[in-house]
């Protein structure tokens, strides 16, 4: 009775001679995908991607390289299907962000649209919705609205340019200004 120990022992065997190869492609594969991520961060701090946002891609892009190469290790050790089979994962992750990217592509969108509406900038008041405040910023995905109750609501631009919104006060820029200055050094105190 050797319980299979000895089938064990020749599938060492058979893959003893591979391991140094497997070795180099784990330090190689290591070394790319470790330049791959800091091009990637250095790429993403000179267009000054949000932390958030830019921790989300490296994160992503991190999986992806390391399931190529262990689906290229796996396919040395002649394990073929196995690594189809993880390679095919990628597909799913794939299915997964292109379907989570389609809201992030509208809010995106739609903060550029309202960035260049002249009839919605930092500063005025407007009421979206059943909010009514002064709008402190505009961003890629969020835009901010200050309440008179001092609350700050933040909506998705994709929310803002879809929904019916109405300016309140648009005020001159010299005032908007001084308001949003005040605010902030009211909140600082």
């Amino acid at each position: 009775m050797d319980f299979g120990l000895t089938k064990i022992g020749n599938d060492i065997i058979a893959y003893a001679p591979k391991i140094p190869e497997i070795i180099f492609s784990l330090l190689i594969g290591a070394i790319i995908i470790y330049v791959v991520l800091t091009l990637l961060t250095n790429g993403l701090k000179v267009v000054h991607v949000p932390r958030a946002l830019a921790q989300i891609l490296k994160s992503l892009c991190s999986i992806v390289l390391w399931i190529i190469l262990l689906a290229d290790i796996l396919r040395q050790l002649g394990l073929n299907q196995v690594a189809v089979t993880l390679s095919g994962s990628l597909l799913i992750i794939g299915l997964a962000i292109a379907n989570g990217a389609n809201t992030l592509v509208s809010d995106i969108l739609s903060g550029l649209f309202l960035a260049k509406d002249p009839d919605f900038d930092v500063g005025y008041k407007v009421k979206v919705g059943d909010i009514e405040g002064l709008i402190e910023t505009i961003d890629f995905r969020k835009t901010r609205i200050r309440t008179e109750d001092n609350r700050l609501i933040v909506l998705p631009n994709s929310l803002v340019d879809k929904d019916k919104w109405q300016i309140i006060d648009k005020p001159d820029r010299g005032s908007v200004i001084s308001k949003l200055k005040n605010r902030i050094i009211r909140k600082r105190v």
